[in-house]
C-alpha cells in the first residue's frame, strides 16, 4: 500500500490530516510533519525515518520497500529542499506540491487502484480541479 508524508509550514499539515480522517475514517500510512523549528538537516533526517518506517496500524498492507508519496505546502522552502534531499532519485517515492484537502481525499480513495504513476497523476490534476474563482469576477 502507499503511504504519504504532508510535510507543510506549521500545523497546516496536521490539520488537513486530521479533517481527512474525520471525513474518511482513520487513514494508517497517511502522517504529517511540520518544519516548525527544524532545520533542514532535522526535517531531512525526519523523511528519511519516515521512508524507512512501516506504519503501526498498517498490518501486513505496507512495507518499507511501498511506493511513498510527499505531500508539500509550498515549493521552494526548506520543505521542498528537504524531501528532494532526502529521496534523491528515489523512482520509489513522488514529492507533490501545492496540498489540499481534495488531494488528500483522493490519494486516500485511489491509492490502492491502479499504478503509482496514474496515483501521482490523479491527485495531481485533483488538486488544480479544486481551485477554482467561486462566485467572484
Amino acid at each position: 500500500m502507499i503511504k504519504a508524508l504532508v510535510i507543510t509550514h506549521g500545523g497546516i499539515g496536521q490539520e488537513l490530516v486530521r479533517v481527512t480522517e474525520m471525513i474518511l475514517g482513520p487513514v494508517p500510512g497517511l502522517t504529517a510533519m511540520s518544519n516548525s523549528g527544524k532545520s533542514a538537516i532535522d526535517i531531512t533526517a525526519r523523511i528519511k525515518e519516515w521512508q524507512a518506517e512501516i506504519p503501526d496500524d498498517g498490518g501486513d498492507d505496507f512495507s518499507a520497500s511501498d511506493r511513498k508519496l510527499i505531500l508539500l505546502d509550498d515549493y521552494g522552502g526548506s520543505c521542498a529542499t528537504s524531501a528532494q534531499l532526502a529521496c534523491g532519485q528515489d523512482p520509489d517515492t513522488a514529492i507533490i506540491s501545492g496540498v489540499n484537502l481534495a488531494m488528500l481525499l483522493g490519494f486516500v480513495t485511489w491509492r490502492d487502484s491502479g499504478d503509482f504513476e496514474e496515483l501521482v497523476a490523479k491527485v495531481v490534476q485533483k488538486g488544480r480541479e479544486a481551485i477554482l474563482l467561486v462566485g467572484g469576477r
